[in-house]
């Protein structure tokens, strides 16, 4: 077993790396950045690469050319990825964040896995009065027809592209005049939604996941690494307290680990 966590250095991904371990072992999970993906990590002996949260123009910044291909090229060989938040913005054709507000970007990304924007941050479980994400939020999941709780954190729904002609028209063009943009489509074999926002008007997607070339892939709104175990560790009474919204959540919280587990075994991950 081989997971390994993309690391850039500014997010601070151990809840995410705990999670993991508790679930899969710790000597089966490790970080990578963006040097050693250049340098060939993401090998077939690779299960599962996860990119986690956090502000996704960081990752994007250090990943966007080589390294995005040469991810785009181990999940189209068999590979998964599993982007949660940040990790899932960047994994959509395009990125639509705080639109029409003084810190909007939007933004098209490599990845494309998901064939649509990844729209945030979701209201009313946060406001885009900065860059990178809003205050910690229980939120209700409808999860392949169940309920279930999970932390927010500036998620996105997912809305899908509409149809356009060109989507229509045959494969009997030529290679020369099939666009880069038909050709990645051609390699993503549909998406469904496993999880919609329980308590929003006509409840948008929230977990989406589908295939590319022999691959899988599966983003994530919400942070299901984060149980009341959790929370404790951010938990803090301190001066200048950034994590005070923490603090702030219902005392009657009760997070479990069974989202991310479900996740993983709809990837087929063989430790779940």
């Amino acid at each position: 077993m081989n997971i390994q966590i993309y690391s850039d250095n500014v997010s601070a991904n151990h809840i995410l790396y705990y999670a993991l371990a508790r679930l899969c072992g710790k000597k089966n999970v490790c970080f990578v950045n963006a040097h050693e993906i250049l340098n060939g990590s993401l090998t077939a002996n690779v299960d599962l690469l996860v990119m986690p949260g956090g502000a996704s123009r960081y990752k994007t910044d250090k990943l966007n050319g080589a390294a995005n291909r040469l991810i785009k090229s181990y999940v189209e060989r068999g590979g998964r990825y599993l982007g949660i938040c940040g990790g899932a913005y960047m994994a959509c054709k395009t990125t639509k964040w705080a639109q029409g507000l003084p810190h909007e970007i939007i933004t098209e990304n490599e990845l494309g896995f998901f064939p649509g924007a990844a729209i945030g941050p979701v209201e009313p479980f946060g406001r885009g009065d900065n860059y990178n994400q809003t205050d910690a939020h229980l939120v209700t999941l409808e999860y392949q027809g169940k309920p279930i709780d999970s932390l927010y954190l500036g998620g996105c729904i997912f809305l899908p592209d509409a149809p356009t002609c060109s989507d229509k028209i045959s494969h009997e063009a030529s290679d020369d005049r099939v666009s880069d943009d038909k050709k990645n489509n051609d390699k993503i074999r549909g998406y469904e939604i496993l999880a919609s926002f329980a308590d929003l008007p006509e409840k948008p997607a929230a977990i989406v996941a589908g295939q590319y070339g022999q691959g899988l892939w599966l983003l994530c709104s919400t942070h299901p690494e984060y149980d009341n175990q959790a929370i404790e560790l951010v938990d803090f009474d301190v001066i200048g307290n950034q994590y005070q919204h923490f603090s702030q959540l219902p005392d009657d919280t009760d997070l479990s680990l069974q989202l991310l587990k479900k996740l993983l075994t709809k990837l087929n991950l063989p430790c779940c």
